[in-house]
C-alpha cells in the first residue's frame, strides 16, 4: 500500500503547478473532525509569533561542524538561490489556528526510524506546546529571470488530514538546542542529518544527503525557527555558497549529539515534512515515540 501511495505521489509532484504543502496522504489517518480551521493571524516573515525576544545571540562558538558531499544534483539544478520557501519556513509563512495544544493520536502505522522531536532537548523532554499554525501554500514562479522569493504566498494549507502543521514549543532562554534525533546514519562518524539552510534565526535540515525536500522513496525535512543558530554552523553553511547558490558540492553535517544553537527566549517554532508533505508535529505515534 505504501509503495503504491508513493508512486502516486511521485506522479502528482512531478506535475505542473504543484503548491507546497499539498500531497497524497501518508501513514497517519485523521481523527474525527469537529470544526473547520480558521486562521487567527497571518505571519509574514516575522519569526516566532507573539512576544518579545530576550536573549542576545552569541557571535562566537567553540563548536565545529563538518561538511559532507551532496548526493545527486543541487536543488532545482541550482537555478535559484536559497532564499526560497522550500528552504525557509519564514518565507513560506504560517497562520495561527485554534487547535488543541496536546499530543494527537492518529490511527495507522508509523515509522520506527522517524525523527524524535523530544530529542531537541537535553535531557529529552516533551515541551509544552504554546501555539499552533498551518503553513501557507506557495504559487511558484521560478522560471528564467525570476528573483527571490520565486513566487508568492497562497492560501493556508488545505490538507484535510492535518489541522496543525507548525507548532511552537516552550523553551528556556539560553538552553542548548539539538536537532530531532534519528538513529539512521547518512555518513561516516555518526552523521544523521545535513543542513539545507542556516542563518542566525533559522535552520532547515534533511535526514539524507540529498539537496532536496522531496524524494520518491521518502525524505524527512525539519524546520527550526526563531532561535539562535550556532554561528559556526551558519558560517559552515555560508562557506558552501556563492551568491546564495551551492558552490562546493558539500553542505554541513550534524550528529545527534551536536548542539545547533540556543533558545532565544521562551519559544521555538517547528515544522516537519515527510515526502514533501507538511505533517502534524503533535502526532504521538510519529514524532514522540518513547518520549519521557
Amino acid at each position: 500500500m505504501r509503495r503504491s501511495l508513493l508512486c502516486l505521489l511521485s506522479v502528482v509532484l512531478l506535475g505542473a503547478g504543484l503548491r507546497i504543502g499539498q500531497a497524497t496522504p501518508l501513514r497517519a489517518q485523521p481523527p474525527a473532525p469537529d470544526e473547520n480551521i480558521t486562521p487567527r493571524a497571518y505571519l509574514p516573515i516575522t519569526i516566532g509569533g507573539e512576544g518579545t525576544r530576550t536573549t542576545n545571540c552569541p557571535t562566537t562558538s567553540a563548536n565545529t561542524y563538518d561538511v559532507i558531499p551532496i548526493e545527486g544534483g543541487y536543488y532545482k539544478d541550482n537555478r535559484i538561490t536559497d532564499e526560497n520557501p522550500d528552504f525557509r519556513l519564514s518565507i513560506l509563512g504560517y497562520g495561527k489556528v485554534n487547535e488543541p495544544l496536546t499530543l494527537v493520536d492518529y490511527s495507522g502505522g508509523s515509522d520506527p526510524n522517524a525523527p524524535r522531536l523530544h530529542g531537541i532537548f537535553r535531557p529529552n523532554r516533551r515541551p509544552r506546546f504554546t501555539a499552533a499554525y498551518l503553513n501557507y501554500l506557495w504559487d511558484w514562479n521560478d522560471g528564467p529571470g525570476s528573483t527571490p522569493p520565486y513566487g508568492s504566498r497562497g492560501a493556508l494549507n488545505n490538507d484535510p488530514f492535518f489541522r496543525v502543521t507548525v507548532l511552537d514549543f516552550e523553551t528556556a532562554a539560553g538552553e542548548p538546542l539539538y536537532i530531532p534525533t534519528r538513529g539512521i546514519p547518512i555518513y561516516a562518524g555518526g552523521v544523521v542529518a545535513m543542513v539545507l539552510y542556516a542563518d542566525e534565526d533559522e535552520l532547515t535540515i534533511t535526514y539524507t544527503r540529498h539537496d532536496a525536500v522531496y524524494l520518491p522513496g521518502g525524505i524527512y525535512v525539519v524546520y527550526m525557527l526563531g532561535f539562535c543558530v550556532d554561528p559556526q554552523l551558519v558560517a559552515a553553511y555560508r562557506a558552501q555558497l556563492s551568491d546564495g547558490r551551492r558552490s562546493t558540492g558539500q553542505l554541513p553535517a550534524i550528529r545527534n549529539d551536536q548542539p545547533v544553537g540556543i533558545a532565544r527566549d521562551n519559544r521555538l517554532t517547528i515544522a516537519i515534512r515527510d515526502v514533501a508533505r507538511f505533517m502534524d508535529p503533535r502526532s504521538r505515534k510519529d514524532w514522540w515515540q518513547g518520549a519521557p
